[in-house]
This record gives C-alpha cells, structure tokens and sequence, in this order.
C-alpha cells in the first residue's frame, strides 16, 4: 500500500510541476534606425538582390544591409541616440536591432562585410544592451565609446579615440578579448595574438574630422525616434502585463490540477483500504472455519485402539 501511494505521489508532482514553472518572457520587439544624411552613391540591398538609392528619413531595420560606393560616398544613421557612419566602398549589414521584452535591453550588432564604420555610442548602456561592431575579422563590444573598425582583404583594425572598447579575435575564439582605450588601437589578423598599441595619427585625424563634420540629428528623425521608444516602452508594459495574467491564469489551472488530483488519489487510497478490509475480513473468515471445522473432529474415532492380550492362566497353574 504505502508503495502504491509512493508512486502516485511522484505521478502527480510529474503531471503538475511543468506546468508550475513561471514561463520567462524570450519576446523581442523590432527597433529601427533612421539614415540621417547621405552624401555620394549609397545603396539599400534588398534580399532579392535589387540595389535601391537610400534618402534621408528612410528606415533600417534588422536585416538591412547598406553600400557605398566610392570613397567620398558616406551615410549618417541614427539608432536611438547612437551615431554611426558607414564610410566609402563600404557594406555593412544591421544583423540585429531590437529591444528584448524580457531584459527591456536594446540591442544592436553590425556586420562590416568591407570596409569602415565608425560608431559614437553616446547613450549610457546598460547592462541588457548591447552594441556590437563585428566583421569576419573580428568583433569589437562597447560601453560608450568613439571608435572606427576597418575591415580589409581579411584583416581588422579597431581604433579608439574616446572609451573602452572589447576586441576578439574571431579565429581565436578561446583567447581572452583585449580592452583597447582611449587614443589606442589594435590590428587583429587570423590565428594571430593581438597587441594593443597606440592610436596611429591617420586613424585620430579621421575621427576627429567625423566627428566634427557628422550631421546632428535632424528634428523630424528625432521625433520619429521618440515615437518609436514609446511604442516599444508601451509594448513592453503590455507584455509584461499579459504574461502576467497568463501566468496567473496558468497558476489556477494548476490548483485546480492539484486539487482534482488530490481527490482522486484520496478516492483511490480509499478504495484500496476497502479493497484491503475486504480480503481481510475474508482471511479471518476463513480462518474461523478452519478453526470450527476442526473442533467438530471426533477426537475419540481419531484414538488407536490398543487391544488387550488374553492370557491362558491355565498353563501357568502348577501340577499336581
């Protein structure tokens, strides 16, 4: 019996304990950045192939892959207060560019396929946001910092006029990344350790001539900017609202499971209690006729009888 009711204790927690785990929120919600200024040939690539010329106050979004061509062609582009510009004869792709329901952290990875990005990260990150520049070279994670990655013929360089910035190696994926800060830079080939050193004066005069000359941020792309927040902050409030009632609803469910569960082991146990009194009361029943049967044996017939031998007392008399 106790074995019984072992068993279907651990039946009912293995029905009832999946469902008593909080789900986590894996939801995300779609950003977007807005091409500030353009200057030369720069192109939008569709997946289908198709080159489109790119205006001001047009989207990017996850995806998005964008190309200059020329070396005076340039593109300004606005995600959240965050500054890049894509520089000539140069593709880069938008691999990612979203905020996560579950953190409230933005996220933003780019893919320098050729060429050079520069980023100004001006807004404080927090630790559920990321920005990453990465190239097949390497990868380059920031806090918020001025800093420029140049991809070419399979080599990478990263500089850094203002922060800290995190480098890998991405043909080295078991070496630790090297922190370049500020006025330093770092040249990363494959299977090859990297060696911070200092920021060469090509690199600093590039940079600082960007970040003069890049366009402030328009006030029509701000505004759609700050649309686009409040519809995420909204969404994420929904969200997290309905996956609260789903997880109450879901804890009601659960109860409910419990307690019918609960009264059908109860209803079992009983049974098998009566099931038990039953075979029981039979057994001493049965005993008891044992028992009667076997004192209505006639003991007596059940005695050997010994006979008696008779003795001729005739021969024992002496003679005369």
């Amino acid at each position: 019996m106790k074995r019984t009711i072992t068993v279907m204790t651990l039946l009912l927690f293995a029905t009832v304990l999946p469902h008593c785990k909080k789900e986590k929120t894996e939801g995300t919600v779609a950003a977007k950045g807005y091409i500030n200024f353009v200057n030369g040939d720069v192109k939008l690539l569709t997946a289908d192939g198709k080159e489109n010329p790119v205006k001001i106050g047009d989207e990017v979004v996850q995806g998005s892959k964008i190309k200059t061509t020329g070396q005076k062609s340039f593109v300004d582009i606005y995600i959240g207060e965050n500054a890049v510009k894509i520089l000539g004869d140069t593709i880069v792709e938008i691999k990612k560019l979203l905020t996560n329901v579950a953190t409230n952290g933005e996220e933003s990875v780019l893919f320098v396929e050729k060429g050079k990005l520069f980023s100004r990260v001006t807004r404080k990150l927090t630790k559920n946001d990321v920005f990453e520049v990465k190239t097949p070279t390497t990868t380059a994670g920031v806090r918020g910092t001025d800093f420029l990655v140049t991809e070419d013929e399979g080599k990478a360089n990263v500089a850094c006029l203002k922060g800290k910035v995190g480098v890998s190696n991405n043909s080295m994926p078991d070496q630790e990344p090297v922190l370049v800060e500020s006025e330093k830079e770092v040249d990363v080939e494959p299977n090859k350790p990297m060696s911070v050193k200092e920021l060469s004066e090509s690199n600093r005069k590039m940079m600082e001539d960007i970040i003069q000359n890049i366009s402030e941020l328009r006030a029509e792309i701000w505004e759609k900017m700050r649309k686009q927040r409040e519809e995420i902050r909204q969404y994420v409030i929904d969200q997290r609202e309905k996956d609260k009632t789903l997880v109450e609803e879901q804890k009601e469910k659960d109860k409910a499971l419990v307690e019918d569960q609960k009264a059908r082991d109860k209803q079992m146990i009983e049974d098998i209690k009566g099931d038990t009194t039953d075979k029981g009361d039979e057994a001493v029943r049965a005993a008891k006729d044992k028992m009667d049967a076997a004192k209505d044996v006639d003991t007596d017939s059940m005695k050997p009888k010994i006979e008696k031998p008779k003795l001729d007392l005739d021969k024992f008399k002496p003679s005369q």
